[in-house]
């Protein structure tokens, strides 16, 4: 079954601002054309320089614990978005079902919202969030990228400086413009690549963690439309009453349970596409972190202070992205739990109670996204990640003071 998207298509999709993105920058293919195979080749063309112009570099400084430590931030830094390229490229299928299946559960729950202007707007808001976010953050990083590659210009503009890495065989006499130009394409090309796919998982879990939400409202719905009846009623009138919003009741939560797993079996696609990008974010923004705060505390040069201080947001907010999204999705799954016990089961019928027992014993089990199947996305995972940082940077501080 072909998954792929046309340019159209995506324009209907909830992630078009992501999907969009990524296809500009070569890695989300939508339909075949000439101009995609040149993106790509572009991206993987950028990829492979980094690598080699990285390796390079750190081969011909090292034994240098300062410079070293800076281009091998600078390394793991172009890394990660390379690494996420390559794993993006091979489970390309993955991704483009992801966002399918995506627009597929909105569907289940487009007549309630259409119906209820309060759900509409939750639904409308989280689709705001995260195209907001994910410009918000792609901004970020395109600033951050800047910098880099116009302090050589300001700092030293007499001085035949690259903006990443420096050429130390040639002491950057040999192609001077033609490398500077290379490393600054490459590093904007990359890193909007890599922060482009963390933007994406964190807008599908904005917007799982709102149709958790509306699920919420939903279930708090579910009312017994025969306590309104009048006292009046004839009773033969009113048992018809009660049997009909017995029925009512039991069709509603029906829907709530079937949509409810739908939503769980995505929770778990989601994380089966999400964890190997999710654990290569995790571990390089670790180390990342760490050379930064190590350079933006002991470099001599201020322009290597300055870079290294403002480019901690990228890595601390990438793990934060990820965590603040996930404890959403659980939080909100969480919410389903107790919106169970607030509807109106007391005086339901024994098939109605046999139904909700369904979605009780689900619905009580955590449900945590994980980073390789094994480390929980969560705000205490921030906390630990942070910590483990500083307690790299210490260590580094010790080994450099020595």
């Amino acid at each position: 079954m072909n998954d792929n998207l046309s340019w159209t298509a995506s324009g209907k999709s909830v992630l078009m601002v992501n999907i969009r993105h990524l296809w500009v920058l070569g890695i989300w293919e939508l339909g075949e054309t000439s101009l995609f195979t040149l993106q790509s080749m572009i991206a993987f063309g950028m990829g492979a320089f980094i690598i080699v112009d990285r390796a390079v570099a750190v081969y011909f400084i090292w034994g240098n614990f300062e410079l070293t430590t800076l281009v091998l931030l600078i390394s793991f830094t172009g890394g990660s978005g390379v690494v996420k390229m390559a794993v993006f490229a091979y489970n390309r299928r993955q991704y483009h079902s992801l966002a399918n299946q995506l627009d597929k559960l909105l569907s289940l729950q487009r007549g309630s919202c259409s119906e209820d202007p309060n759900l509409a707007a939750i639904l409308a808001s989280s689709r705001r969030k995260a195209a907001r976010l994910t410009k918000g953050l792609l901004l970020l990083m395109l600033s951050q990228t800047l910098l880099w590659m116009s302090v050589p210009l300001v700092a030293y503009p007499e001085e035949s400086r690259l903006p990443f890495v420096q050429h130390q065989w040639d002491h950057n006499n040999n192609f001077y413009g033609i490398s500077y130009i290379v490393q600054c394409l490459s590093a904007v090309w990359v890193s909007q690549i890599s922060l482009g796919v963390d933007c994406l998982f964190a807008s599908v879990m904005i917007i799982v963690a709102a149709q958790l939400e509306i699920l919420v409202h939903r279930l708090l719905d579910v009312r017994n439309d025969a306590d309104i009846v009048c006292k009046e009623t004839a009773v033969l009138e009113k048992k018809k009453v009660d049997s009909k919003s017995d029925q009512n009741m039991y069709d509603e939560l029906r829907v709530c349970i079937k949509t409810h797993q739908d939503i769980l079996r995505f929770v778990a696609y989601l994380q089966d596409t999400m964890s190997p990008i999710a654990m290569t974010q995790f571990v390089m923004s670790v180390v990342i972190a760490c050379m930064a705060l190590f350079q933006a505390t002991y470099s001599e040069e201020f322009s290597a202070v300055l870079k290294c201080a403002s480019f901690l947001t990228i890595p601390v907010g990438q793990l934060y992205l990820y965590c603040w999204a996930a404890t959403n999705v659980t939080a909100q799954a969480e919410a389903v739990s107790a919106a169970i016990y607030s509807c109106s089961w007391v005086d339901a019928s024994e098939r109605f109670k046999r139904a909700l027992r369904v979605i009780i014993s689900r619905s009580q089990k955590p449900l945590v996204l994980t980073a390789g199947h094994l480390y929980p996305i969560d705000k205490e995972a921030f906390l630990t990640l942070v910590n483990a940082s500083y307690s790299y940077y210490a260590l580094l501080s010790q080994m450099y003071n020595r």
